[in-house]
């Protein structure tokens, strides 16, 4: 395991969440559909630092993948992350939505984050093998 690769992977999530769920970008509509108030809920540092923990252990579990399919490139490594992305992720996410009744609309946001942020630590682990 390479642990740099592990860690920027984690960070660059954590990157693409923060402009994700911006104002510029879908945090508008999820505030909308979610029915909350950006900022609001529970205290920043907690919500952070779980966040946080959560990509290390995504980027720890996508490491694992690309060392077991051989990858070696950057392009191979977000190949890997797309089917994780959709053959884990967004089943499950899907599934999630039909039971909890939440918004067609809310569910793409939220799992089309983390379709991409699967392709993308798996180009970032896939170009450090």
């Amino acid at each position: 395991m390479n642990w740099i690769s592990i860690i920027v992977a984690a960070v660059v999530a954590n990157a693409i969440g923060y402009l994700w769920y911006s104002p510029f970008a879908f945090g508008k509509s999820w505030s909308t559909l979610s029915g909350r108030t950006m900022g609001t809920g529970a205290a920043m540092g907690p919500s952070l630092g779980l966040t946080v923990v959560g990509s290390l252990i995504e980027a720890i579990a996508m490491s694992w993948f690309v060392s077991q399919t051989r990858v070696t490139s950057g392009a191979s490594g977000a190949l890997v992350g797309l089917f994780i992305g959709l053959g884990f992720i967004a089943p499950a996410m899907f599934a999630d939505a039909i039971y909890t009744g939440r918004h067609p609309r809310l569910a793409a946001i939220v799992g089309g984050y983390q379709i991409v942020v699967a392709i993308v630590m798996g180009a970032i682990i896939g170009y450090w093998p």
